[in-house]
């Protein structure tokens, strides 16, 4: 960490402490659970035979199982960094990647999938969601106040992600209107209870920020693009695993919407990264 950084930067060590050992604790049982997803065949398989998932459903868990395990590998690596170095970069990345667990592991027990490991999915999701508590609150009017980005980099993010908000919602209202209609939940509903009530609402939040030069969205918006690049990287993965993998049908469109997501969310963060900056005022 520069001089710079260091003397700029105040965020309360206690809680951001918290986070990174809560965060830890999270991938280490991430990585568990995603090994035993891709080693033992059984797991899934059981759960498609007592009719509590489908066979798409068990590919889409094998695929997200083998984005889990690089992911989670570097959420650990990053909480032992942090706690090392209190780089504040590496801690808006770690809230990230928290915020891909909190994601992931939520879909795993709404939808009720009731493998052997169900229990190691509740922990998971339950730490990340204190994780994203204690670090999202760590930051404090200080550390807000003294981020800068450009004026350029910052309406570019507060365009894409409001381009995933124009693009998904109005395709997530379409999917839920019918199985509301029907009284049945669709296979990935899930999906629209974890999008519809936290996700989007704290995109829109962020975007607000950033268009209006609110300090901080300049912090929040690293947390919310690196959250979108693992769950979009995830979703474009599942899309080509599926087919290759289960024989299904491809969805070219889903394919082509993640993959873009994936990329823009990949490269925009890595802008961010570049431009973030603390000014100490001293």
């Amino acid at each position: 960490m520069s001089h710079e950084e260091h003397t700029a930067i105040q965020i309360q060590n206690t809680k951001s402490t918290v986070a990174a050992w809560l965060s830890l604790t999270a991938a280490l049982l991430a990585l568990i659970a995603a090994l035993i997803g891709l080693v033992d065949e059984s797991l899934y398989n059981e759960t498609v035979t007592a009719g509590n998932i489908n066979k798409f459903l068990r590919v889409g868990s094998l695929a997200q199982d083998m984005v889990t395990v690089p992911l989670a590998a570097l959420t650990l690596v990053l909480s032992i960094y942090f706690l090392s170095n209190r780089n504040i970069k590496a801690f808006i990345t770690l809230l990230g990647l928290v915020g891909y667990l909190f994601y992931a592991y939520g879909l795993y027990t709404m939808q009720g999938q009731y493998t052997d490991i169900y229990l190691l999915y509740l922990a998971v999701f339950g730490l990340s969601v204190y994780a994203l508590v204690y670090g999202l609150s760590s930051f404090n009017t200080t550390a807000f106040n003294q981020s800068f980005l450009p004026k350029s980099t910052r309406i570019s993010i507060a365009i894409f992600l409001t381009s995933i908000l124009m693009v998904l919602v109005p395709v997530w209202l379409m999917l839920i209107v019918p199985a509301i209609a029907s009284h049945k939940p669709a296979d990935t509903y899930g999906v629209f209870v974890l999008d519809l009530t936290i996700v989007f609402p704290a995109l829109a939040a962020v975007t607000f920020m950033l268009f209006r030069s609110k300090p901080n969205g300049n912090v929040l918006a690293g947390v919310a693009l690196f959250k979108a690049f693992t769950v979009c990287l995830s979703v474009a993965f599942g899309e080509w695993y599926g087919p290759y993998q289960g024989g299904f049908n491809p969805n070219v469109g889903n394919l082509a919407i993640f993959g873009t997501l994936t990329l823009l969310s990949g490269v925009l963060f890595i802008v961010y990264l570049r431009h973030l900056k603390f000014i100490n005022p001293n």
